[in-house]
Parts: structure tokens; sequence; C-alpha cells
């Protein structure tokens, strides 16, 4: 019942805007910057994808250059819906965590179960942030493919998807060093590194330059 619960893709993303930020703004541990991370992102593939239909829309614009729009279209509104089931994944994730901190620790078994039940959470709670700070970044590479063959009156809504998708990568990528040191599994600690730091570098390199605008 939990792991159907877990995957439910439309928990938070369902809730408004203001219910959303009247939760946030609670005493309650979820949803939090997980979740905002994702929602970030989200809103970033969102407004990749309504800049790629506009510059479809606009006068002039080549067949090469529709097909290159509507194919980013295409996969922004792939990555939004990814991003915001992981709206949901991230909070229940971190439930997971905190459930299993109160299960029973009485007899030997018990903390057995404990201790691994804690593990398995704290492991979905380093690969939910890492989805979506992968997903943010392959949003930023999708800005970099469209900048110059949009619509230009729409550029300002374009930046303001990179500033989003940055910000979700980076937020996502604070939920993993905060849970990564309580993995016990150096296996997958050292394999999680490694995403990071590649996934850092592509965060990195793509900081250094400029999106220009469409003339």
């Amino acid at each position: 019942m939990e792991q159907k619960q877990r995957l439910d893709p439309n928990q938070i993303a369902s809730w408004t805007i203001a219910d959303f930020a009247k939760k946030l703004s609670s005493e309650e541990p979820v949803p939090g910057g997980g979740s905002v991370s994702a929602l970030a992102g989200t809103l970033g593939a969102a407004l990749i994808a309504m800049y790629c239909r506009l510059g479809m829309l606009r006068k002039g614009v080549n067949s090469d250059d529709q097909e290159v729009l509507q194919k980013t279209s295409i996969e922004a509104e792939s990555y939004r819906t990814k991003l915001t089931r992981l709206i949901t994944e991230d909070s229940l994730a971190y439930t997971e965590v905190m459930q299993a901190f109160k299960l029973p620790k009485g007899t030997d078994e018990e903390t057995r179960a404990r201790q691994l039940a804690i593990q398995r959470a704290f492991h979905l709670a380093v690969e939910i942030p890492i989805e979506t700070m992968n997903a943010c970044i392959e949003c930023l590479h999708l800005i970099a493919e469209v900048a110059l063959i949009g619509n230009p009156s729409a550029f300002s809504d374009l930046k303001v998807a990179q500033y989003m998708c940055q910000a979700g990568a980076k937020g996502a990528m604070e939920n993993v060093l905060i849970n990564l040191p309580s993995i016990k599994d150096q296996e997958f600690v050292r394999a999680m590194n490694a995403k990071l730091a590649k996934l850092k570098n592509s965060l990195d390199d793509f900081s250094r330059h400029n999106i220009e605008q469409p003339a």
C-alpha cells in the first residue's frame, strides 16, 4: 500500500499553488527543498516548451528550425512530466526516512530491520534528487539548442527557464549532499558521488556560457 502511494504522480502536484505554499511554510518537514527543486525544474521545462511553440509560430521560421523547435518542445514536455512526478516522489522519499526512524528497536531483530529500512529510505532520498538534478540539466541543454531560433520577444521567458532549471539542479544537489553521508553502502556512495561530480561539471560548464538572444 505504501509503495503504491509512493509512486502516485499526482499527490502533491495536484495541489493549488496556494496550498503548496501554505504546506511548505508549515512546521511539517515535507514538502521541503527537494520538492521545491523539482517544482523549479518543472516550471523551467514548461517555459522551454512554450518558447519552442512560440518560435514555431514566428513569421519566417524555416523548416529546419521548425523541426528542431518541435522536437525540443516534445522533449521539454517529457521532462516537465517527469519533474512533476518528482515533486511528489521527493517528499514521499523523505517521508519513508522519517517512518523508518520511527520503527521499533526493542529487540536485535527489530533493530536490524529498522536499520535496513533506514538505509533503503536514504538510498531513495539520494536517488530521487539525482534524478531531479539530471532532468534539470538536460533541460538546460535543450535551452542551448533552441535559444537562437526561437521568438526574440519570448527570450526573457527562456532566461527564466534557465534560472529555474539551474535553481532546481543546485537545490537537488544539496539534497544529495545532505543525505549521502547517512548511507553505509560505500559502493553506492562512490557511484552516487561519481554521478554527482559528472552532473556538477555539466552544470558548471553550462553556467560559464552565455545564452545569446535570437536576432
